[in-house]
């Protein structure tokens, strides 16, 4: 009897160690801004390869703008990750999202740029007026 006991608690043992354990995310430290590394990691891969298959079927954009582009896009998507700590799915998906919209990140912040530019100095953001057009040449007949 004795040694179905210990058989049975030997089972029992290996099949607990055996079990997976919840296992906590890696932690790390950019800038003293803590994040999951998994998350971080699916993140900014989901934003470079999007903004890759994007780049590449765009046959007229320059790298003057697509380089920009490419790191405003993988910067707002490391911000994203930092502030919200989605799943690592969620955070694939945040990923991608964020560089799908590409250039229109410029043209949001350059419209919410210049309307706080207009709230701190509202003269300073009004377009400067049309300068006056040239007189016309006269015609002498002597």
């Amino acid at each position: 009897m004795m040694r179905i006991g210990a058989l049975v608690s030997g089972v029992m043992t290996a099949a607990a160690a055996a079990a997976p354990k919840k296992v906590a995310p890696q932690i790390w430290h950019f800038l003293g801004m803590p994040f999951e590394a998994p998350s971080m990691v699916a993140a900014l891969f989901g934003c470079t390869v999007t903004r890759v298959i994007v780049g590449q079927s765009d046959k007229t954009s320059r790298w003057l703008v697509r380089v920009p582009v490419d790191v405003l896009t993988l910067g707002t998507t490391f911000v994203l990750v930092v502030e919200r700590s989605p799943d690592v799915l969620a955070a694939l998906a945040l990923g991608i999202f964020v560089a799908t919209l590409g250039a229109t990140i410029i043209k949001v912040a350059e419209r919410w740029g210049s309307k706080m530019l207009q709230v701190i100095v509202p003269d300073a953001a009004a377009p400067p007026p049309p300068p006056d057009p040239p007189a016309p040449p006269t015609l002498l007949k002597g």
